[in-house]
């Protein structure tokens, strides 16, 4: 596996630095620099927001092998590079994806309100679940991350979700897009469903 890196600026000015390595460092000294996002729903005047927002704030990631240098770290902007231990860099691969966004995980209940099954992301993370809180849309889960205890929020789709106006917000509260149609909710949840019946990676 390729090594990854971290780099930590200030809440709010990941992409600053990410586009700041991106003109500074030429492109053959590292293969990506990028920021992990995650979708996370807000319910609000019964329409289900879909905020997308760092995961991990203030952080940017690098991968491969970072050049060193006056020129270089100066386009880092004097921050260290902190090397991903192998395990965690997995993980967050695992979650995120190539698109280096944590999707929302599709939960499905029974009748009793209970966890019933659970889609990728969440499920690969479902013995490490410290708490379900549907009314929100999130999942709290305890996972070991650099070297200590970290709790992460994640975001959740529901059932009762089908129907609803579909709105993308970024960090910052600026509309991105908006589904005046739940086409595209209802594929994807349809989509769930049918893993559910097949077991892909579902349980």
């Amino acid at each position: 596996m390729v090594q990854w890196y971290l780099l930590k600026t200030w809440a709010g000015r990941e992409e600053e630095l990410v586009q700041k390595i991106r003109r500074t460092v030429p492109a053959s000294a590292y293969q990506e620099c990028f920021v992990i996002y995650q979708e996370r729903i807000w319910r609000k005047q019964q329409k289900s927001i879909v905020h997308v927002e760092p995961l991990f704030p203030g952080c940017v990631f690098l991968t491969g092998e970072p050049v060193y240098g006056t020129d270089c770290e100066s386009a880092y902007g004097g921050l260290p590079i902190l090397p991903v231990m192998e395990e965690d860099a997995q993980f967050l691969e695992k979650i995120s994806g190539k698109e280096h966004l944590v999707k929302l995980s599709f939960v499905q209940k029974d009748e009793a309100g209970n966890i019933g099954r659970l889609s990728e992301p969440l499920n690969g993370c479902r013995a490490e679940i410290e708490r379900m809180q549907f009314k929100k849309r999130y999942a709290m889960v305890r996972h070991r991350l650099w070297g200590e205890e970290k709790v992460l929020v994640l975001g959740i789709l529901l059932n009762e979700d089908r129907g609803s106006k579909l709105l993308y917000k970024d960090g910052k509260n600026r509309l991105i897009a908006e589904r005046a149609d739940n086409a595209a909710m209802d594929i994807e949840i349809e989509g769930l469903k049918r893993s559910f019946d097949r077991g892909d990676g579902v349980e």
